[in-house]
């Protein structure tokens, strides 16, 4: 029976729960014990310096043999209760390195991949088409922020909707963060959506990387052009999100 729970300050935790209680051979001290794992929790430290996990204490019941015996000469045993504490642990977390740290470096820490990428790349005015940024891999995951696309302002841009396919185990997390970005072209042209960086820190190189998409061309064929919307009679305003430089 749990009597204080660790905590985790200044750590990202999550559990992980242990389904069976499988008891093995281990030591302590030098001496031979058995042991049970009563608890999992992955941490990925927010600060650096010495970051203490305050200690797990527990109520067992033990059975302990008494100096009776039964019928049959058998030691007969008693429920005694104990209190036991896994002490306080510090963890030393060291500071990411300062030089050659990318300015658009976002906390980031793991191996990852990064895309950006549309669901078409030729279509007509006011139709719409899906632009998604997405980030991949093994590391801090839910811990950072995606790199937001540039696009020209003449196109309607709907804030984007996040996605995310994250398992995390023993290992810590690994899986799949996503923005997608709704895109309603109102005239035709040729609208470029540059290319945008994505950096990280590789704890097993122990350098930062950086990632660069390629730059995608959308082609819109058929709807009226800039020109002439510009001579048309003003209409409200939609409720769209508008980011980027003009084109």
């Amino acid at each position: 029976r749990p009597l204080d729970n660790p905590k985790y300050n200044n750590f990202w935790s999550q559990d992980i729960p242990v389904s069976k209680y499988n008891v093995d051979n281990g030591s302590y001290k030098g001496q031979p014990y058995n042991f049970v794992v009563l608890k999992r929790v992955v941490l990925y430290p927010q600060k650096e310096g010495a970051l203490d996990i305050e200690p797990l204490a527990l109520e067992v019941s033990l059975e302990v043999p008494t100096d009776r015996r039964d019928f049959f000469g058998r030691i007969l045993t008693a429920s005694v209760n104990k209190t036991v504490s896994a002490g306080k642990r510090s963890i030393p977390v060291n500071s990411l390195p300062e030089s050659w740290k990318p300015k658009d470096f976002s906390e980031a820490v793991g191996a990852f991949s990064f895309k950006v990428e549309t669901s078409r790349e030729v279509l007509n005015s006011s139709e719409s088409l899906q632009a998604t940024v997405s980030v991949s891999g093994k590391g801090n995951l839910k811990l950072f922020p995606l790199p937001k696309l540039n696009l020209p302002s003449v196109l309607e841009v709907y804030e984007p909707e996040f996605k995310e396919s994250v398992r995390t185990n023993i290992s810590g997390m690994q899986g799949s963060i996503s923005d997608s970005y709704t895109i309603v072209p109102s005239f035709q042209g040729q609208y470029p959506i540059p290319a945008i960086s994505f950096s990280y820190f590789n704890p097993e190189t122990k350098r930062y990387e950086r990632l660069i998409s390629k730059e995608i061309t959308i082609q819109v064929l058929e709807g009226p052009t800039e020109a002439a919307a510009s001579n048309a009679i003003p209409t409200e305003p939609k409720s769209v999100v508008r980011s980027g430089d003009q084109f």
